[in-house]
């Protein structure tokens, strides 16, 4: 058992010395993975520790074969593939491997080592050649033109390259942030027809235009090489879009304004129409990019603005109301739009119209005030009507000056005497005495009925008056005194 665990720790032991010496007793050329322009020259680094005194060697394993090229500072083979290759020192510890005007035959994986031991770095070398700039196709100018909504066919092209690159999208809104497009997106590599080391690689992207991206940018990019810087062209985006149309009425004008690529030409390619009837169709005036149509209206009426650009056409209608007046709303920054010929516009943005709320309150609180004060007039009515039919039935009238006692069954009183036109007392009926009006044993006051509503005749003897009918009662009051 002790005898595996002495072979245990012995393998364990040598492993160690390994890795140490890997690790500190050889510096290879970092990183693992370079590049060099052809007919550029590149140097790969390697060194080994003082204490090492085998000497440093390079070798050619590009084809799995190992071909030892130089042993210190002495060339060993003498391949053509090494005629532009060259050893430097400036120490015992160093020696780097020089390749000068780099041809694509110089692709390869080389490796640094310490001779006569495993202990060793490798580098894969890639000779890179930088194409021609970017295409992007098709192109006016430096804008890329494309239609809101629609997809269209864009193509990148990287001519000439080494190795083959990857050819990557990217877009953003005007002002906004770079997002790369991944959808969409297709790639294809082909051999240079002058160079056969070279490739030529085409991208095509089937963009669907967004009207946000409008004065945008569209961008390609290639990825893939390490010596050469990545290549790009950059495109603004020309997005044409139908005219957004904005209407309204107040003071009597209709204006109407659009935000449109291209712009919409003034004032042909504008149209106000009238209770949405063609026939009633008229061009505006406009100017600094609002269309102005005079029109005054009695009664609600239905406005429509047409707007027409070579994309398309946009509508937007509003109720002229009588009296209305056009109210501006903040509203954030207007859009951008691009008018034939180049310049910029900024669109208008206006409250839509008068406040329907606001006037159907109104009617509302009118019709609860007229209906309280109908209810009012049909209450009092109701009130009078009753207190009139109160009155009428029934002669007998309470005292107003009563002291308490049966109301229902006035006292005993002296019957006032009628009076001829000197204001002297009659004979009452029995003719037995005489009643002076300050006969008042009660000290109330009392009423006479007096039915008058017919002609009256004469009872014979000059002094009482006789009616026979009574549908209307009227009353003397006479006041008796104690």
């Amino acid at each position: 058992m002790e005898a595996i665990l002495r072979w245990m720790c012995t393998i364990l032991l040598a492993t160690l010395a390994v890795e140490r010496c890997q690790s500190q007793d050889l510096i290879g050329p970092s990183p693992a993975n370079q590049g060099v322009l052809r007919d550029g020259t590149h140097t790969l680094t390697c060194s080994k520790s003082a204490e090492v005194t085998d000497q440093l060697s390079w070798v050619d394993d590009t084809d799995g074969g190992g071909i030892l090229m130089f042993l210190g500072l002495t060339p060993i083979s003498s391949a053509d593939k090494y005629k532009n290759f060259a050893v430097v020192s400036n120490n015992a510890e160093e020696l780097n491997l020089v390749i000068n005007t780099a041809e694509v035959e110089d692709d390869g994986v080389y490796i640094c080592q310490i001779a006569g031991t495993s202990t060793q770095q490798q580098v894969t070398l890639k000779v890179e050649v930088l194409g021609s700039p970017l295409e992007i196709t098709p192109m006016d100018g430096d804008r890329v033109t494309v239609t809101d909504g629609e997809t269209s066919n864009i193509v990148c092209t990287a001519t000439g390259y080494r190795p083959v690159v990857t050819i990557e999208w990217y877009h953003k809104m005007n002002g906004g942030q770079e997002s790369q497009i991944t959808d969409g997106v297709t790639q294809t590599e082909e051999t240079n027809p002058g160079d056969s080391d070279l490739f030529d690689v085409v991208s095509t992207l089937q963009y669907t235009a967004d009207k946000g991206y409008n004065n945008g940018e569209l961008k390609c990019i290639t990825t893939g090489q390490r010596a050469a810087q990545s290549q790009e062209k950059i495109a603004s985006l020309n997005v044409q879009y139908e005219p957004l149309v904005n209407v309204q009425y107040g003071s009597d004008e209709v204006k109407c304004s659009s935000d449109a690529n291209p712009a919409v030409p003034e004032p042909s390619g504008y149209k106000i129409i009238i209770n949405n009837t063609d026939a009633d169709a008229y061009t505006p005036e406009c100017a600094d990019g609002v269309c102005i149509l005079a029109l005054k209206v009695d009664y609600d009426t239905d406005v429509r603005c047409n707007a027409t650009n070579d994309v398309g056409m946009g509508t937007d209608t509003t109720v002229a109301i009588p009296g209305a007046v056009i109210t501006t709303t903040p509203s954030p920054e207007p859009t951008k739009t691009t008018k034939p010929g180049g310049g910029d516009k900024d669109a208008i943005s206006t409250d839509a119209g008068p406040n329907v709320g606001a006037i159907a309150a109104g009617v509302v609180v009118g019709i609860i005030v007229l209906a309280v004060i109908i209810a009012l007039l049909v209450y009092f009515l109701v009130i009078r009507k009753g207190n009139k039919t109160k009155n009428s039935q029934g002669s007998e009238l309470k005292p107003v000056n009563g002291s308490g006692g049966d109301s229902s069954k006035p006292k005993d009183r002296p019957t006032p005497a009628p009076r001829n036109s000197k204001g002297d007392a009659h004979d009452n009926e029995e003719g037995k005495k005489k009643v002076k009006p300050n006969d008042n044993p009660d000290g109330l006051l009392y009423a006479q009925l007096d039915h008058s509503n017919k002609p009256a005749r004469n009872s014979g003897n000059g002094n009482n008056i006789i009616r026979t009918e009574e549908p209307t009662e009227y009353a003397d009051v006479k006041t008796f005194i104690v």
